[in-house]
């Protein structure tokens, strides 16, 4: 009988300890989408404040509360272009780093319209493209 608490409280101590341990943990392609909408919404606060799209996100402010990361859910820097016609795309290469893959290896491609129809910048909430949605 005695064994049987010992044994219980042990499982019991593991079983709370890894409840705990993963009670904060966000999947790294969720974590990664999360901070592409933050990017998003930094990059058109800085065009609305200098008059033109960043060089580098390392220029972008911050913004209090949020996660201002520049890196995807697997610490690589996310990568961002911007076409001609002012689209703004927003790219990891997923778990595995390299281009293309399936399932957690599958590219995160996210892109936006810098400007709207009358040419003035975006809304911070503006949609995203359709067609760019790749996971």
């Amino acid at each position: 009988m005695k064994q049987g608490i010992i044994i219980f409280a042990i499982v019991a101590a593991v079983v709370a300890f890894l409840a705990v341990s993963f009670a904060d943990y966000i999947p790294p392609r969720a974590l990664t989408a999360t901070r592409m909408q933050v990017l998003r919404r930094r990059m058109i606060h800085y065009a609305q404040l200098h008059g033109e799209l960043p060089g580098s996100l390392s220029v972008l402010p911050k913004m209090e509360g949020y996660d201002s990361s520049t890196r995807d859910g697997w610490q690589r820097d996310i990568i961002f272009e911007v076409s001609s016609s002012g689209v703004v795309s927003f790219r990891s290469f997923g778990r595995d780093g390299a281009v293309g893959g399936s399932g957690e290896d599958a590219d995160i491609v996210r892109a936006f319209s810098a400007r709207d129809a009358q040419g003035k910048w975006s809304d911070e909430m503006v949609d995203w493209s359709e067609d760019t949605f790749k996971n």
